[in-house]
């Protein structure tokens, strides 16, 4: 048997306490008085009881879940906005007999109707014969599928931030381009990009929900092949 050095206080270990307190939760329910009379450090108020202790961690984690049920409310009403919006828009982008058609309705439910602050088309020249309908919107093959590895490499879109020489090539304007959306059109990118840009730094990131993005642009992709003449066809 070891021998103690009586002389010196008994050490106890935390985590003992800890474990005991755990497997015996009724402890404090069968000793009342030590609630009352154990004090805990406090930052602010010097030190309070268990009681107001737990009180006081209670009151934080409702507050806490009731921020999470708000924030959780104000996505949802987001996404609720932008569901409408594309349901809106399908009808009568389906109903389009022409590419300048089809570029209005797009700018005006993405622009106006979701607070976007640019849309922009850039399709392949190689693919599409766009000398009359859509030459403002036309960019090489080669520097279409650069930008696709540079920005999109195996990814089905990217969300965030382009370079000041990336928003010359892909946008009209530069102007309130902070975040954009950028979805291929075709599998490949072979028919070009659809690309959304927001003003607010923050409106598209890196792992966004992309659903309803990639099905309006798809729809997309279908109604260019119905409005435009490819250019092998020629």
């Amino acid at each position: 048997m070891s021998d103690f050095d009586l002389s010196q206080p008994l050490l106890t270990n935390e985590t003992l306490i800890g474990e005991y307190l755990q497997d015996n939760p009724d402890f404090f329910a069968r000793h009342p008085h030590l609630v009352k009379q154990l004090r805990v450090p406090h930052s602010e108020r010097g030190a309070v009881s268990l009681v107001e202790l737990q009180v006081q961690q209670l009151r934080s984690k409702v507050a806490n879940l009731e921020q999470e049920i708000t924030d959780l409310m104000t996505v949802a009403s987001h996404n609720e906005r932008i569901f409408k919006a594309y349901v809106d828009l399908l009808p009568p982008l389906l109903a389009c007999d022409s590419f300048a058609e089809l570029q209005h309705r797009l700018r005006r439910a993405i622009v106006d109707g979701l607070g976007v602050s640019q849309v922009s088309l850039r399709l392949n020249q190689d693919y599409f014969d766009l000398s009359e309908n859509a030459s403002e919107c036309a960019l090489d093959e080669e520097r279409l599928q650069r930008f696709r590895v540079t920005r999109l490499g195996e990814e089905p879109h990217y969300f965030g931030r382009l370079s000041k020489g990336e928003i010359e090539l892909m946008f009209d304007s530069h102007e309130q381009v902070s975040s954009v959306a950028v979805v291929p059109l075709g599998s490949q990118a072979e028919q070009g990009f659809f690309l959304a840009a927001s003003k607010d730094a923050d409106h598209y990131v890196e792992g966004m929900d992309s659903l309803l993005l990639t099905q309006l642009c798809q729809v997309v992709s279908g109604l260019l092949l119905r409005l435009l003449p490819l250019r092998d066809e020629l």
